[in-house]
């Protein structure tokens, strides 16, 4: 057994899922902030939970207008400590959950959902003083044991993290009685990591606790493997700010923004429609910049219709998103198609949010698959996006609430809704097991002869064997007793599965990718302070989330069951949207400049550990050309001899400043499918693009894995890229136009000829201006405004102007010539075209300098000499 001696040296590797794939924002410099919010509309939210408070003490009503009681961010100046205010404002108008004078949740579902947006882990910041590692690597048959025994204090909490098969953990207190249990949490996850956790049950003083590792019991079960273990003590919440600050104590079970503030509204549809109704106050007052909507429609009926006005919702959500808050919704856990399509998740503003397991797979339960009508009669397809909530035996561990107490209890929550589960999952029980199998399919137009047909590895089909669908949503912490806890006894957590739980893990990843839009994006790109943000910020922001997503239908090919997505190369595919969700990329497509320069990285199938994608951004303000390159060097990791070929690696170029204006989806300007690891693209941006974008043009470079041949996700194997970009500036842009008197001359008559010049690019860049006369037509010299003639090589007269004053820009320049009057001269023949030169010199002679003509300035006339 080793231990660390310092939190700071504690990895991931044995923490929450959600922690290994949130340290990919964290590793970046965003955890959130306390000034900036994230809020939700839910059962509630306990504050009492280290994770989720303390409460800053202010109340918000928008009963008469609205109104804010207290001030919100109280103690959310200078360095963050244990005190620094979490819960930043708490609404309470609505009763259908109870109302309460203090933060408080009957249900849970809330408590749940805000510790996975935006938890501290306060409640499980690991003791580096009493935490051990041990790497057993050994089989335990009924009967068989490994115990450890942890010295905790007062006050905290004991945990033990087990990576094996078919072991389950129990942790005894310090009088032997058995507090809790896990159970096997193997499931769709190859990782099979089994955790266990529970306060501390003795007054005062340290008390020793001792975790058990056995086989787990039942009929078929006669032994399990146990590879590593971690187990510990927590340290006392009051002593830490947990995963708030890069310097804080690693912990368990933090959510994905854990700095952020959180405003909680109590309630579904009714108080999102309050709060779309001032929405700019909530902006403005609270700093919100995203809110999660983890409800909805359950099989096309509205969830609790007698407490909500959901038809109300979408034109909320519109209006949240004027003020600058982005909505995130679940799409349902119906396993049916139809759900998803309903309001919150179907308005075409919001964010609709698929859930994952921790291989990508998608879970059986979600909701999605056809074309939705919003509420502007208008087809278009849901879902948005894939994130992790659970599957249905491996549910999403997060905060849970205490029961409210007496004094602050001021109407008690109706009966039927209490202990209601506001997204339950649907069982499988009638899903035939046909429809399990894994149906990917892919586009002919898009692959061409690519075979993609999965094939998978010998290695990793035994190591895959048999994966059940055990619909059982038993809590790995059933039966754990948090009597005699604390002071208040709320410092525990429970487990549950649904895209409740997805949605909160995309807004905390919108919380941390939006404050790395607002202080670290180029400006052009750059999200405003949520009191001036508006629709474009929201849309801007969504694009991002969804541009740099990735498509699953070959990494997690075993892990669809009752959802299998289909390869679109950057489309929306019905059941993943975009695809999963990732947060790394997202941060670097907004603030990596990857202009004119060539990085490194890799994308992988360890997931949440590897990065699924590369991505930077490429920002010009002169006119050219962009091209960008991804290359496939090698692959590393332990099961990289399985591989059965170069990776399938995907390139895009997506506008990162002009989202689509009525979705917010990204706007694609090049792609390419690289089948063999290998792909580029190419944009070229103009002077009027520029223009009409003040001048500068930011686009994502995103580089996707998609397939590495032989394996899936779950396996330790990376693939090395390069990606690079290259910006040719464009050379001397001039605009020209030409209008002549007439198509058709006598002889004698004579053409007025008005010339237009402008310099485009370079800016400020003066030039000569030339323009070619006909042969035999007689130029004026004395009239309009030529400076100069010489003789054209081939015939005709150059005429010149600018010569004595040289601009970037000319307008009605003039000059004249008559046309010839002998018959023998008739025919057709053409002015121009015009040339400009930047030699302005007076050195040399008008003819030996470059002159570059411009595009379509030239000009065929007739000439009809009559006999005299």
């Amino acid at each position: 057994m080793s231990t660390v001696g310092a939190s700071e040296d504690i990895g991931t590797a044995f923490a929450n899922v959600r922690i290994r794939e949130a340290v990919h924002a964290w590793s970046r410099g965003y955890r959130g902030r306390a000034d900036r919010t994230l809020a939700l509309t839910d059962s509630g939210t306990d504050s009492r939970h280290p994770d989720l408070g303390p409460w800053s003490g202010a109340t918000v009503s928008t009963e008469d207008g609205f109104e804010i009681d207290g001030n919100p961010f109280a103690n959310t100046g200078g360095s963050t400590t244990s005190n620094t205010t979490k819960l930043v404002a708490w609404h309470n108008d609505f009763n259908r959950y109870g109302e309460y004078s203090r933060p408080r949740d009957s249900n849970g579902h809330g408590t749940h959902v805000a510790s996975i947006m935006a938890g501290t882990g306060r409640a499980s910041g690991f003791d580096g003083s009493r935490y051990w590692e041990d790497e057993p690597r050994t089989t335990l048959v009924l009967g068989d044991t490994l115990s450890y025994e942890v010295e905790a204090e007062a006050g905290t909490g004991v945990f033990a993290s087990v990576y094996g098969e078919l072991v389950e953990i129990a942790i005894e207190g310090p009088d032997g009685e058995e507090i809790t249990t896990s159970s096997d949490l193997v499931g769709t996850s190859l990782e099979g990591n089994i955790v266990a956790q529970t306060p501390t049950v003795h007054d005062e003083g340290e008390a020793t606790y001792t975790v058990h590792v056995r086989a787990q019991e039942g009929e078929l079960v006669s032994s399990g493997t146990v590879d590593r273990v971690a187990v510990g003590a927590f340290v006392d919440p009051t002593d830490t700010v947990g995963d708030r600050t890069e310097d804080g104590d690693r912990s368990m079970h933090a959510g994905i923004a854990p700095d952020a503030g959180i405003v909680s509204l109590s309630g579904l549809g009714d108080p999102t429609v309050e709060m779309g109704d001032y929405a700019e106050e909530f902006a403005e007052e609270l700093n919100v910049r995203a809110v999660n909507m983890s409800w909805g429609y359950v099989g096309g009926i509205p969830l609790g219709a007698a407490g909500g006005r959901l038809d109300d919702v979408p034109e909320a959500i519109g209006n949240l998103t004027d003020a600058g808050i982005l909505s995130v919704a679940a799409a349902g856990n119906d396993a049916t198609p139809a759900s998803g399509n309903a309001a919150p998740a179907v308005v075409r503003e919001a964010i609709s949010v698929v859930a994952t397991g921790a291989c990508d797979g998608i879970s059986a339960y979600s909701s999605g698959g056809i074309a939705g009508i919003d509420e502007h009669d208008k087809p278009y397809m849901k879902p948005d996006v894939t994130a992790p909530g659970g599957t249905l035996n491996v549910p999403d561990i997060a905060a849970l609430q205490g029961e409210p107490e007496d004094d602050v209890t001021e109407t008690e929550p109706e009966d039927d809704v209490a202990d209601a589960e506001l997204e339950p999952v649907a069982e499988l029980d009638e899903v035939d097991e046909s429809d399990l199998e894994p149906k990917t399919t892919f586009d002919d137009a898009i692959t061409g002869p690519a075979d993609y047909e999965v094939d998978l590895a010998d290695s990793v089909l035994d190591t895959l064997g048999d994966v059940s669908l055990d619909t059982s949503l038993e809590s790995p912490l059933a039966g754990a007793n948090t009597e005699g806890d604390g002071s208040d006894g709320v410092r525990d957590y429970t487990g549950k599965a649904g895209t409740s739980m997805a949605a909160p893990s995309l807004a905390g990843i919108a919380g941390v990718v939006a404050e790395a839009m607002e202080f670290d994006a180029p400006e052009a790109i750059a999200l405003d302070e949520p009191a001036g943000a508006d629709r474009d910020d929201v849309f801007r922001l969504k694009a991002t989330l969804l541009a740099t997503a990735s498509e699953t239908a070959l990494t997690a090919a075993p892990y669809h069951r009752a959802k299998v997505p289909r390869y679109t190369h950057g489309g929306r595919d019905q059941y993943e949207g975009y695809g999963r969700a990732n947060v790394g990329p997202a941060i670097d497509a907004v603030t990596r400049d990857l202009t004119d320069d060539t990085v490194s990285g890799t994308v992988g199938l360890a997931v949440p550990e590897d990065e699924r994608a590369i991505a930077g951004h490429v920002r010009v303000s002169d006119p050219g050309e962009i091209n960008a390159e991804v290359a496939f060097s090698h692959y590393s990791g332990g099961n990289e001899s399985a591989t059965k070929g170069d990776p399938h690696v995907d390139l895009f170029c997506y506008d990162a400043q002009s989202p689509d204006e009525q979705t917010g989806d990204p706007t694609i300007v090049g792609s390419d499918v690289g089948i063999e690891g290998d792909a580029a693209v190419s944009t070229t941006v103009s002077p009027d693009d520029l223009e009409d974008n003040g001048g500068e043009r930011v686009f994502y470079v995103v580089a996707k894995l998609v397939n590495v041949p032989g394996l899936v996700n779950g396996f330790d194997c990376r693939a090395h890229l390069e990606l690079e970009t290259a910006f040719d500036e464009a050379g001397l842009l001039v605009e020209g136009e030409r209008k002549d008197d007439a198509s058709v001359f006598t002889g004698g008559q004579t053409n007025r000829a008005e010339l237009d010049v402008t310099v485009r690019h370079p800016d400020s860049e003066d030039v000569l201006v030339r323009d070619t006369v006909p042969e035999d037509w007689d130029v004026d010299e004395d009239h309009g405004d030529v400076e100069a003639t010489t003789p054209a090589f081939g015939g005709g007269t150059h005429v010149y102007f600018g010569v004595d004053d040289p601009q970037d820009a000319y307008e009605e320049l003039t000059h004249f010539a008559e046309a010839p009057d002998e018959i023998e001269d008739s025919g057709r023949d053409t002015f121009g075209p015009i040339a400009v030169t930047t030699d302005t010199d007076d050195d040399g002679t008008l003819t030996d300098r470059e002159w570059t003509a411009i595009s379509g300035t030239d000009r065929t006339v007739t000439v009809a000499a009559e006999e005299t």
